[in-house]
């Protein structure tokens, strides 16, 4: 009888621990952002925005037949359309205007990602800002967020996110003064794809603990002292939390190794029950 109770005793222990190991916080979910200076939409820059868009949804650089089936919800500020380049990269796309109906439809209606076009009217800015909250809850559930350029307005444009430094807001007006990182080159950011349009923004004081940088400004002539400052930067597995985006989320779709985790504690919690009735 010992024999037995010790080893229920033991199974309810590895039950325990497979609970700990995955976290026991499982509705805590993650979502992931890319940011840019460019306005990629206006500019209809195919490559740039599948560039963004893969490494939300996949991480990495992926391809046409992989995205299909991708559904991405474009928030129009400037544009009343969708930007045909989000289709003819293999993507999804459905255009919601930047009112508050139209951010909370895209939001709210299931899409694996969420672009918010470029631009910079007030009306714009204070709707999206309004949404906050309704951005956190998409992307603490998993949601991806693509952000354009604020296209001058300065660092408030992006009060429906938590604060992530400090854009500056330049006055470029030529490309051919950008460069991607390594990181940026293996998400299809290359140097013909950055330094086609113009930008509108490079951003201060990112933390590159949380972000990864993918494109940096290239031109010590032009910018000085800002030469090799961001331009582009994102991350994975993030929450919005306290305030702020918090590191060491719990991915939305569990991985190989999460499952093979339940598994061993259903089986455990089984041979536990097995033994008590014994």
């Amino acid at each position: 009888m010992r024999l037995r109770s010790s080893t229920a005793r033991t199974a309810r222990a590895g039950v325990i621990a497979a609970m700990l190991a995955l976290g026991f916080a499982f509705p805590v979910h993650a979502g992931n952002i890319f940011i840019t200076g460019h306005d990629s939409d206006e500019h209809n820059n195919s490559a740039y925005m599948a560039a963004g868009l893969d490494y939300t949804l996949f991480g990495t650089a992926s391809t046409a037949a992989a995205r299909a089936g991708k559904s991405v919800a474009y928030i129009g500020v400037n544009r009343s359309s969708t930007p045909s380049g989000i289709a003819s990269a293999g993507y999804s796309p459905t255009f919601f205007s930047a009112t508050a109906a139209g951010i909370g439809g895209a939001l709210s209606g299931g899409f694996d990602a969420v672009m918010v076009g470029s631009g910079s009217t007030p009306a714009a800015a204070a709707n999206l800002a309004s949404a906050a909250s309704a951005f956190a809850t998409y992307f603490n559930g998993g949601g991806s967020l693509y952000v354009n350029t604020d296209e001058g307005f300065g660092q408030s444009w992006y009060d429906f996110v938590p604060s992530f430094g400090t854009a500056v807001n330049n006055t470029i007006s030529v490309s051919g003064v950008f460069a991607p990182t390594a990181a940026g080159l293996a998400i299809g950011l290359t140097d013909p794809v950055v330094d086609r349009d113009i930008t509108h923004s490079f951003y201060d004081g990112i933390d590159t603990s949380l972000f990864t940088v993918f494109e940096v400004t290239d031109s010590l002539a032009r910018f000085g002292a800002d030469n090799g400052k961001p331009v582009a930067f994102g991350a994975r597995n993030l929450g919005i939390g306290g305030g702020g985006f918090t590191g060491g989320g719990t991915p939305s779709v569990p991985e190989p190794a999460t499952l093979v985790l339940i598994g061993v504690a259903l089986l455990g919690w089984t041979a536990a029950r097995r033994l008590r009735r014994r």
